[in-house]
């Protein structure tokens, strides 16, 4: 299976507090030839968005100090084109309603790895043709 490359060789970010899955999804997709960058909770994220544009942000949403939805939030406001993609272990996930102009899509820890895959390279075409 391949990967299509980033837009614009914008990196992808990567945003979750568990350093095992941080290094999983960052080794899978440099494996493909992308650049990532990784952040640890929701505050972190935000102030690397506000630094640099991203082609794709894969985001967990229960993190300390600020959660992936104050992500979500702050995307929704700032009315950005980067597509997220929410990795969760959360069940909660199913029943929380997005801003579908910001989420375009949601998978379930664990996740299958063609699945992930599949999602990334949808997201990676669609942001491609904006």
């Amino acid at each position: 299976m391949s990967f299509m490359t980033a837009s614009q060789d914008h990196p992808i970010l990567i945003v979750d507090d568990d350093e095992p899955t941080q290094k999983l999804l960052s080794a899978l997709l440099t494996r493909f030839g992308h650049h990532t960058e990784v952040a640890s909770n929701g505050r972190e994220a935000i102030e690397l968005i506000r630094s640099r544009p991203y082609s794709i942000v894969i985001l967990d949403l229960m993190m300390p100090t600020s959660s992936g939805q104050d992500v979500v939030d702050y995307l929704s406001s700032q009315q950005t084109k980067v597509p997220v993609l929410v990795c969760t272990a959360s069940g909660v996930a199913r029943s929380m309603v997005f801003d579908s102009k910001v989420v375009k899509a949601v998978i379930r820890k664990p996740f299958d790895i063609d699945q992930f895959i599949n999602v990334v390279n949808g997201l990676l075409t669609t942001r491609a043709m904006d």
